[in-house]
This record gives C-alpha cells, sequence and structure tokens, in this order.
C-alpha cells in the first residue's frame, strides 16, 4: 500500500476513519459538517486516550499529522446501518465518558458499533467465539485459557497459591477462574488456537460452556507434566486432556538425554590400538 493509498481526501458520513499513529492505531466516524468536507472543518467522533470522552473534532485535530484512510472494511460482511442512523446514534454519544479496554471497548470497537450495530475490532487478531481455545504468550511457556464469550475465559490460576507468578508454576494446586481476558493477558500476545481440530472432533459448543460453567471456582490439583492448563481447556473442548508443549518438552528432552548418553557411551567406548 503506497503513502497515496492512505490519504482520502472525501470520506462521505458514516465512513470508517482508520488513523496510523506510531505503534498503534486510532479510530473514528466521519460525521461531516453539513456540506462537502474540507480538511479544516471535517468533523469526527474519536477516543483519544485511555480516559476516553466521546468527542467532536477537526480531522487534523484527530490525525495529529499522521497517515488515515476510510476503511469500512466489514462492509463485505455487514450491512451498514441508515447514514441518518449512524450519526444520530453519533452525535447523540458526544460528551459521554466511556472505559476503554484494549480489546473489547477500544476505538475501532466503538465505530464498528456505530457502523454496523455490533463491536468489531481487528486488534485482538481474531473474533473468538464461545468454545475457542486461547494461547496466551507467557516467557518461556504458553498459558491456555476457554473463551466463553462476552470477552470472558475460564481458566487455571494458581497464584492465589503461591506468592509469585514463577513458583505458581509448581504449584499443585490450581482454582478454575472466570475472568476478563484482558486481566488475564498481562500484556502478553495471544491468539486462538484450536489445532487439536485436526485430531479430535470438538464438543457441541453449549457443552463445552456448560462444563466449564461447572467448574468455576473448584480447585483442582495441578500438575505441570500431567495436568497443567493446557490439559484442562483441551479437555473441556475435546473430552481429552493433552498437553502438547509438555509432550514437545518431553521429546526435546529425550534426544538431549540421547545425546548426551551417546557422548558419555562414546568415551568410555575402548579406542583401537594404533602401532
Amino acid at each position: 500500500m503506497g503513502q497515496e493509498d492512505m490519504f482520502c481526501d472525501d470520506p462521505t458520513p458514516g465512513d470508517l476513519i482508520e488513523i496510523f499513529h506510531i505503534g498503534y492505531k486510532d479510530w473514528a466516524i466521519y460525521v461531516g459538517d453539513g456540506e462537502f468536507p474540507s480538511f479544516g472543518s471535517s468533523k469526527m467522533f474519536t477516543f483519544l486516550s485511555r480516559n476516553v470522552v466521546v468527542a467532536k473534532d477537526p480531522l487534523e485535530e484527530v490525525t495529529w499529522g499522521c497517515l488515515y484512510r476510510v476503511n469500512n472494511f466489514l462492509d463485505h460482511q455487514y450491512r451498514p446501518q441508515p447514514v441518518d442512523k449512524i450519526l444520530s446514534s453519533a452525535k447523540k454519544m458526544i460528551g459521554d465518558q466511556k472505559t476503554h479496554q484494549v480489546l473489547s471497548k477500544n476505538s475501532e470497537n466503538f465505530v464498528t458499533d456505530l457502523r454496523y450495530g455490533l463491536p468489531r475490532c481487528k486488534l485482538s487478531c481474531q473474533d473468538p467465539q464461545p468454545g475457542d481455545l486461547i494461547a496466551i504468550s507467557r516467557v518461556a511457556y504458553k498459558h491456555w485459557a476457554i473463551y466463553m464469550g462476552n470477552g470472558n475465559v475460564v481458566h487455571l490460576n494458581k497464584s492465589e497459591f503461591e506468592a509469585g507468578s514463577i513458583t505458581s508454576v509448581f504449584s499443585n494446586r490450581a482454582i478454575v477462574k472466570y475472568s476478563h481476558l484482558e486481566d488475564v493477558l498481562h500484556g502478553c500476545s495471544w491468539k486462538v488456537n484450536n489445532k487439536l481440530d485436526e485430531t479430535y472432533l470438538p464438543l457441541p459448543v453449549d457443552k463445552i460452556i456448560q462444563r466449564a460453567k461447572t467448574m468455576i471456582n473448584k480447585i483442582v490439583q495441578y500438575s505441570l507434566i500431567e495436568g497443567n492448563c493446557e490439559h484442562f481447556v483441551n479437555d473441556l473442548r475435546y473430552g481429552v486432556s493433552r498437553s502438547q508443549q509438555v509432550e514437545h518438552a518431553l521429546m526435546e528432552g529425550a534426544k538431549a538425554a540421547g545425546a548426551v548418553l551417546s557422548a558419555v557411551v562414546d568415551s568410555i567406548r575402548p579406542k583401537p590400538v594404533t602401532a
């Protein structure tokens, strides 16, 4: 995409505007000014910070000189609401204070909800569905959760039994928690990962969710090798308790042990006598 494609001089009322700040994207919805819009008089609604207020601002004040483009990226998937309804809904929200959350209550959710009546966000990498497995990339390992809908997950939490997050990995007890996904991430990246769907048939979604709900707030035995968070969510989704990260670690450990043993055998093997 060239720089010339990132600018659009002629947004129309109801269009979504994607703004490319350094390190992140902000979103706004164009409401026009009653006439043909120009850079000097264009008006938009946008979230500008974590302590957010719905504001109507000139285009240049929202973009801060950054590149931007019209991006109605969900028009192929959802029918936009009538323009007059979009503008009416937006105008009613001017001055409202909003709670900002990176994954579920951000500027992209805000403007897509106005245009389509459905909050959607590309920032989340994917749009998880109830019953999906969520892999969260921690330092040196992955934490796993199962998505319940409305931004919430069920997962194993060991930190209530151990003081530190590192020592909690080795705890033999965990509690099943129902949490907002953002509260579980702690700033880490994540993705939907139903990779065992190729091996096992997932249980019906309603059964997955029901099984997960019956486990909430229960204390369970935890074992890094035989009963960790990945075992837990795979059992809920497939009825099969497996942890591929443990299997991989054990396989790599066996390879390393074999290499060490081979080196030891070679070191004690009698050497041929040379003349």
